[in-house]
């Protein structure tokens, strides 16, 4: 973004911020520019001309290149040549696709003849890299050409090879050939494989070390262009390979006089080692198999390591690397990590970047194992590499990966590593002396508390933290980098402690927290700034996670009380004149979270972190932009200004979030709301207006005379202001959105300008627009925002940061802030089209969140609330229907056998999946309750479908089904209520369900598969909750209803279902008040019930008589308001309990004692008294026996005399159990 070229004549600092390696991207001088903006033309506009001007553009190159002129002068004839043959190599890349640019067409004979003898020339010049351009234009030509013109060009040019001398025409040829495979490809270039092996194999035995160095070179090439294809030319590859790595006639010590240069340029051991690198690429996985390959190239790539030149043990390395990628078995693991540990000590960084990679890749396998190989010392080696060289990002990556494996094992070894990398003292290099022989400034600490704290510290830490003047700490690009990783290494743990709270590394974190409070300080007061954030940082996270833990020795306090100090100490610094504006934001951050955790209830108590923020407030709310500041840093920028201002408003927004849950934040908060709140909304409208006007900038009109030009390029700096923005736009929606909930009025206050005029970069917040008429226009802008970061969102992005999006947007959705704005036809349209993008793409998180808001939608629907007026569908039914799919398509995605029985399924339902399932079917259920009664129906099929065949899933029957069982019968009680319109609809979709549960209950009791049983119980369960709750819509004769029963009875006797039938049964027969259908299941059930009591031949190994008995006792009971009823049934069960017991003996005496007692109780006694007076006395005297032998204890004693007693009886007979006082 700086408008100054980047040239060391036009920017000084330059030189400083870049080192020489970065001269190539320098510009160059004008007149070469010209040059090359020519070439780059030339390349562009070349293939799309007519044959005509093409031919005639290639004679005027070829004019050029034979001029007199240019022969008495080598260097310009040097430079026309590589204009030439670079303006061509651009032509043919864009001619073959190879650039954006239009392709064009170079097939013509003659182009093609003109252009191929262009390239020879080049391709037999003496200059390596003029023949580099010539070969690899050359290449494309034959890719652009086709078959035809390829054959002939390889016969040519193998012809040329045996005819030609000249050592570099036969180089040149034989790049060429290797050029030529490696850009057709495919099967048109294996058609010449053969021929081209065949060439290049005699060329490496040419004694000039440019061809035989060259025609390895080409053979590689080739070797990686044909893939598999060239598998079979390893064997004599290898050997030809291995007999030019030992020839003495292809050295450089061995060379003669006359070719010692040229193989001091082409040095045969490095291609050698490229060619065997690409031999290793060929084989692949074959490796293992290929044993006189394998042995051929272990001993080559070992004799590499102990070779002279970095290169060839550079490229050493990376053939181990393949090897140990495709063949781990046949090298000595414990060998090759040595290796790397020397690769990694090496001066030279080729070779230390490859040892990086390679033990990364060993650390993606097994870091602790690595590690153990390894040794002692690895560790600090490791350190002491990224010392050496913070660039490379290989070490870094090993470094994260390590302790992304081991952060939970190793955690107390974690937090000493990096206390011991911050503190660790090394040796000063001999060149930096001079450049730092002052040592590390220290800030200045204005704060008694702070310079206490910082001075405590140094004595504790004694020499580690005062090196001697010879030692100096590790690079500060080390240091951050190591309190990036302890930041990681603490966001981990924290997400373990919330999956297991009893985490063992949360336990050791939380006994070494004063440690790294320790470290954050000392990182929070050093002089680099990187440093200085990155402890404030980790503040924050420890902050985040242990803000709310009570201490373990003393309970009735937080954890964190006693730092608070400490975290006070490190905040002060930020705020002195010498920070900057970004260590101020991250110190606004954690005073934020300090408040928020809890720590301090009293306002009072809050001490200057309040101070600081509300000081931070009063700075950003003046009118006088240029006076911002916050602490003693003043002068800030108008982009840092921006910045501070975000941070600050960004805080106090998570405080108002926070205040929901905390009530003691409402004295915090609450003072300053009608400040803040215009605030956050001309920062999301300033927001808005940037992202989507991005050519509109604040400064239209002609600058002012007060303003400067850093002011006005500020506000044409987009991209940082953005920035700022992104970064705290969520917490602000979240803010808004709490506190409409809470006062809406408020909010529209400020949105109509009435609280405050609050400017945000020189904007108003006043507008004309009335937002309590026209709540659209404030959505809008939003709607807007959410949409376009969830659409714009980058790839790499997690799934936490769309989640966050999407609490957002499921905020603004709510009535009170959307309206009805949401269900424009544009603006509904897009939304369900992201909405399906997310569904299919995103995991499971994300859906849950999805259903949620498509259930808000469909409730909130105007639609939903209209009265039925016509059979026609409107436009809002389309758009219920359409939120109704996308909650569908989430159940399909997660089941899809839900739209096809014959999908594939997995084995296992994924633990996630059963919150969604959940919630899915939850929601269709309460959007059913809405949905207006022309398209009702078509929701209710489409329930009961996806109910159905969650039931009949075996993955779903542990969790999923007893989950949604409930909203189940909510569901089967709203649609069986009277007064529908379509009542005989409901009842064929209520038939037809219970004819599919019926359907699976019969697959399930055949026990196929280990959930069978489970699925059993399951549609027992459904089918008694949808007889007992929709019995008012299904016909009494309903056959159905009869399969159903005699479903239920037989499973009285299948082994493991009994109870959950028995259940069921006791379900039907006792609910209260019945309708007609209940009534006919009563009268089929109650003769059959007491058919299976009173038969007791038949085995019962799950006491189900014992059961139904108890049932149908409670039946009687029910009826204890309608005497003639209550007779009749008592009279049937009691006979059936008398007989059971007088069956089996005295062991049932009790049970059934117990259960006369229970028809004798309340209500039912004087009918029990009349139903006893008409017993006959045999029976009569075996139930006195049944109630005097089973009926011990007090309280059944007194049972009996209850019911012995009334209506005048003589009491001995409660005592006697005489019933035959009963007599009337």
């Amino acid at each position: 973004m700086t408008p100054i070229c980047g040239a060391r004549e036009h920017d000084s600092v330059y030189i400083h911020i870049h080192d020489d390696s970065y001269r190539n991207n320098l510009p160059d001088p004008p007149a070469t520019e010209v040059v090359n903006s020519a070439i780059a033309l030339f390349a562009v506009v070349f293939p799309s001309q007519s044959p005509k001007v093409q031919e005639f553009t290639l004679e005027q190159l070829t004019t050029h290149l034979s001029a007199g002129a240019l022969q008495r002068s080598p260097g310009r004839r040097a430079a026309v040549a590589v204009n030439t043959a670079t303006a061509l190599l651009g032509a043919l890349k864009v001619a073959v696709g190879e650039m954006s640019a239009e392709s064009g067409d170079l097939r013509h004979p003659v182009v093609e003849k003109t252009l191929e003898a262009l390239l020879r020339t080049f391709i037999t010049d003496p200059d390596r890299h003029l023949r580099h351009i010539g070969y690899e234009a050359l290449g494309r030509l034959c890719n652009s050409s086709g078959n035809a013109f390829t054959t002939n060009e390889v016969n040519s040019l193998i012809d040329l090879i045996v005819s030609n001398r000249d050592p570099n025409a036969r180089a040149g040829y034989a790049m060429a050939l290797g050029s030529i495979h490696s850009n057709v490809g495919g099967m048109a270039a294996g058609l010449h494989l053969r021929k081209i092996h065949g060439v290049l194999m005699s060329l490496c035995g040419d004694p000039h070390p440019v061809v035989h160095g060259c025609a390895i070179e080409a053979l590689s090439q080739v070797a990686e262009s044909a893939g598999l294809a060239f598998s079979g030319y390893v064997s004599s590859t290898l050997g030809l390979l291995a007999q030019a790595w030992s020839s003495d006639a292809h050295n450089e010590e061995s060379a003669s006089l006359a070719t010692s240069n040229s193989e001091v340029e082409v040095p045969t051991p490095v291609v050698v080692a490229r060619a065997i690198d690409s031999m290793i690429n060929v084989l692949g996985p074959d490796l293992q198999d290929a044993g006189k390959a394998r042995e051929l190239i272990l001993s080559l790539v070992g004799q590499f390591d102990n070779d002279d030149s970095s290169i060839v043990q550079a490229q050493g390395l990376r053939c181990w690397e393949q090897i140990n990628l495709y063949d781990p078995g046949h090298i000595s693991l414990s060998a090759y990590v040595k290796l790397l540990q020397k690769g990694l000590q090496s001066p030279t960084e080729s070779i230390c970047s490859i040892a990086a990679d390679g033990l990364y890749n060993l650390a993606r396998r097994d870091a602790q194992l690595m590690f153990q190989l390894a040794g002692e010392g690895f560790e600090e080696q490791i350190w002491l590499a990224l010392n050496d060289r913070p660039h490379l990002d290989s070490i870094r990556n090993l470094i994260e990966t390590w302790l992304g494996q081991t952060s939970l094992t190793e955690a107390q070894q974690w937090i000493l590593r990096i206390q011991q990398v911050l503190t660790k003292s090394v040796a000063k290099q001999t060149k930096e002396i001079a450049q730092s022989a002052k040592p590390e400034a220290e800030p200045q600490l204005q704060d008694e508390e702070v310079a206490g704290f910082a001075t405590g510290e140094t004595k504790e830490q004694g020499a580690a933290d005062a090196p001697e003047p010879s030692l100096e700490l590790l690079r500060w690009q080390v240091r951050a980098f190591a309190m990036r990783c302890l930041g990681q290494f603490v966001a981990m743990v924290a997400k373990d402690l919330e999956l297991d709270g009893d985490s063992t590394a949360g336990h050791i974190l939380q006994s070494k927290v004063g440690d790294v409070i320790r470290m954050a300080f000392h990182a929070s007061t050093s002089s680099v700034v990187e440093l200085r954030v990155g402890g404030l940082k980790l503040i924050n996270q420890i902050l985040t996670t242990f803000g709310s833990t009570p201490d373990p020795d003393f309970s009735e306090a937080l954890l964190l009380e006693q730092y608070q100090a400490q975290i006070s100490s490190a905040l002060t610094p930020a705020f002195n004149a010498d920070s900057s504006p970004e260590l101020a934001s991250a110190a606004v951050n954690v005073c934020a979270t300090f408040i928020a955790t809890g720590m301090v209830t009293d306002i009072d108590r809050m001490g200057r972190i309040l101070k600081l923020l509300v000081g931070a407030l009063d700075s950003i709310s003046a009118k006088d932009s240029q006076k911002t500041a916050i602490g003693d840093l003043r002068g800030l920028s108008p982009n840092a200004q921006v910045m501070v201002r975000m941070a600050v408003l960004s805080a106090w927004a998570d405080l108002q979030v926070a205040r929901v849950d905390q009530s003691y934040l409402d004295r915090v908060v609450e003072p300053h709301v009608k400040r803040l709140l215009p605030l956050w909304l001309s920062s999301l409208q300033e927001f808005a207006r940037l992202r989507f006007e991005p050519d509109i900038s604040n400064h239209t009109g002609p600058p002012g005379q007060d303003e400067s030009l850093e002011a006005i390029y500020a506000a044409l700096n987009r991209k940082t202001l953005l920035k700022f923005y992104q970064d705290s736009w969520l917490g602000l929606v979240d803010a808004i959105a709490t506190l409409i909930e809470q006062d809406a009025e408020l909010v529209f206050d400020a949105l109509d300008g009435r609280n405050s005029t609050t400017q945000v970069n020189g904007n108003g917040l006043r507008t004309n627009i009335n937002y309590r008429q026209e709540p659209f226009a404030f959505f809008m802008v939003l709607f807007g925002i959410v949409i376009e970061a969830l659409v714009t969102r980058p790839s790499h992005d997690s799934s936490s940061g769309i989640l966050k999006i999407l609490s957002a947007l499921k905020k603004i959705l709510l009535p009170s802030v959307a309206g009805n704005a949401i269900f424009q036809d544009t603006v509904f349209s897009e939304t369900i089209e992201l909405f399906d993008r997310l569904a299919l793409t995103e995991g499971t998180a994300v859906q849950v969140v999805l259903t949620d808001i498509a259930k808000t939608l469909c409730v909130t629907h105007p639609s939903a609330a209209e009265e039925e007026t016509s059979d026609d569908l409107s436009e809002g039914h389309q758009q219920l229907f359409e939120l109704a799919r996308i909650i569908v398509l989430i159940l399909t995605n997660t089941l899809p056998n839900i739209g096809d029985p014959k999908a594939a399924m997995r084995e296992q339902l994924a633990d996630d999946a059963v919150p969604l399932l959940r919630n899915g079917f939850e929601a269709l259920v309460d959007i059913s309750a809405v949905f207006p009664p022309v398209i009702k129906t078509d929701l209710y099929a489409s329930i009961l479908h996806i109910f159905s065949t969650i039931l009949r899933t075996p993955m779903c029957q542990g969790a999923v089904v007893t989950q949604i069982l409930p909203a189940f019968r909510r569901f089967i009680q709203r649609i069986s209520i009277g007064g529908h319109r379509a009542s005989s609809a409901i009842t064929s979709q209520i038939t037809t369900c219970l004819h599919q549960l019926l359907a699976i209950l019969n697959v399930a009791q055949r026990r196929e598969h280990e959930s069978s049983l489970a699925c059993a119980k399951n549609t027992l369960l459904t089918i008694s909750i949808l007889l007992t709750t929709a019995s008012s819509v299904i016909p009494a004769e309903e056959p159905l209803v009869i399969s159903a029963l005699e479903a239920t009875l037989d499973c009285l006797q299948d082994l493991g279902l009994v109870k959950v039938a028995a259940g069921c049964l006791r379900s039907l027969l006792l609910i209260n008040p019945k309708s007609k259908t209940d009534e006919a299941i009563a009268r089929y059930l109650l003769p059959r019930l007491l058919i299976f009591v009173a038969n007791t031949q038949d085995p019962d190994p799950e006491n189900s008589r014992a059961l139904i008995a108890q049932a149908l006792t409670a039946f009687v009971t029910c009826y204890a308001d309608d005497n003639d009823t209550a007779a009749a049934a008592m009279s049937l069960v009691l006979p059936a309990l008398l007989l059971r017991a007088q069956a089996m003996g005295k062991e049932l005496y009790a049970e059934t004692a117990a259960r006369i007692l229970e028809l004798a109780r309340g209500g039912l006694l004087p009918v029990f008294r009349g139903l006893v007076a008409g017993m006959e006395a045999g029976m009569r005297g075996f139930m006195e026996k049944v109630i005097r032998e089973g009926g011990g204890g007090r309280d059944r004693t007194m049972d009996a005399e209850e019911v012995a007693g009334g209506g005048g009886g003589e009491p001995s007979i409660a005592l006697k159990f005489d019933f035959g006082g009963l007599k009337r």
